[in-house]
């Protein structure tokens, strides 16, 4: 159930394969499981992600980053994730994709003002904030859920919506309300601890709270994400930090496969008939060999789609909208056929998975909850249907429900 790439990148002054980096996690990631289920970031593994070069593997060479290739970048989130769903979960949020539009000197000034580090925990969601335009920037005042890996962030951020000094919202051309980003020290935030979910519980996804904050102009970025500062294809796909999803899915359906193989192999309990049949059942049999085609599956579409995408990047400045289309497609499929495996294992894997802490009954929880997320749920492909069906028309495409990314 291994998770194999191919590539390089520069770490510690040498090449190796983000696969390896991963795996060379795996000791510190297993001595601070317990703890990340008790919903405590261990500062240890804080530390060891950020040496790894995991926080940075997004951003430009410029800036210290490991600007890895996409498919790279998928391979490492699916092999953090095999081991622990929220360590997977905490490397694709927190990787540096928000911060592409940071030239190199406000890079260095902000990692200054962040005490050495740029780890950037941002709530996009929803327009949780109201932001006045005043001399200099904006006063912002609003409360964010689900800032993912904002308790060791060195730097968070959110939507908010830009008003009239009356608190009367602006409105663009088309009538919609006027977005704007903004990120701030982590010392001028409140974290509310929110956070105490079903699974993915060591990822720390609680509420922040600002209250009439002045934040300077160049602490936002009114266009959203905006062009980024490094005009190179990895930046020009706006949609990777999506894309994370479904690597993170796919290895939390890997690590669920392999605990129940695992388990199957193990030496049964003599008094236990169950045990003794599990995996040795047809129906058993046909279950996990449909689950493993299904992850390799979604696996293939959606590293054939990324790369498909990074190409398309590299010949033009705008990924194309098909392409668009395509990986929200590959996403959604990656998040929901995982979902689907790690239902057969769970269902194969009986009352011996109903333990909490035990890796089948941990994968359950942390699969439905990350595909809880709005953008993967059954209803997201809407959004894709209709762009298929309608795309060869004259008055087409259509695209119903949510925008793409």
């Amino acid at each position: 159930m291994a998770i194999s790439d191919l590539g390089t990148v520069e770490v510690g002054g040498g090449p190796v394969r983000l696969s390896d980096v991963a795996r060379s996690l795996e000791p510190v990631i297993r001595e601070h499981a317990p703890a990340l289920e008790d919903r405590r970031i261990p500062p240890g593994l804080v530390d060891a992600l950020h040496d790894a070069g995991v926080f940075r593997a997004m951003l430009p060479r410029e800036v210290g980053g490991l600007e890895a290739e996409p498919a790279q970048w998928l391979t490492l989130i699916e092999e953090l994730a095999r081991l622990n769903a929220s360590v997977g979960w905490l490397a694709f949020i927190n990787s540096g994709v928000g911060l592409t539009f940071l030239d190199p000197e406000r890079f260095e000034r902000f990692r200054v003002r962040g005490g050495g580090r740029l780890i950037l925990a941002m709530s996009l969601g929803r327009l949780g904030g109201k932001a006045v335009k005043v001399e200099g920037g904006y006063r912002i005042s609003g409360r964010w859920p689900f800032a993912s890996g904002s308790p060791f962030a060195t730097w968070l951020g959110g939507m908010s919506v830009v008003c009239a000094p009356d608190g009367t919202p602006a409105v663009d051309a088309s009538g919609q309300p006027q977005r704007l980003l903004a990120i701030w020290p982590a010392d001028q935030a409140r974290l509310v601890d929110t956070w105490d979910g079903l699974g993915l519980r060591g990822t720390g996804s609680g509420d922040l709270e600002i209250a009439d904050l002045f934040v300077p102009q160049d602490q936002v970025n009114p266009g959203f994400y905006g062009k980024p500062e490094y005009d190179r294809a990895l930046f020009r796909i706006k949609e990777m930090p999506e894309v994370g999803h479904g690597a993170h899915a796919l290895g939390v359906a890997s690590g669920a496969l392999q605990a129940f193989a695992d388990a199957v192999s193990a030496r049964p309990l003599p008094e236990s008939p169950r045990q003794l049949a599990m995996g040795h059942q047809q129906a058993h049999q046909i279950a996990f060999a449909r689950a493993d085609a299904l992850v390799r599956a979604a696996r293939a579409l959606l590293h054939e789609t990324v790369r498909a995408a990074y190409a398309d990047a590299a010949a033009g400045p705008e990924l194309s909208l098909d392409l668009r289309v395509r990986l929200r497609e590959a996403n959604i499929f990656a998040v929901r056929t995982a979902k689907e495996a790690v239902g057969l294992v769970f269902d194969m894997a009986g009352s011996s998975a109903v333990y909490r802490g035990r890796a089948i009954e941990q994968a359950f929880r942390d699969i439905n909850t990350a595909a809880s997320h709005t953008n993967y749920l059954e209803t997201a492909y809407a959004a894709v249907g209709s762009y298929f069906l309608t795309r060869d028309r004259e008055d087409g495409p259509r695209i119903a429900g949510r925008p793409f990314f």
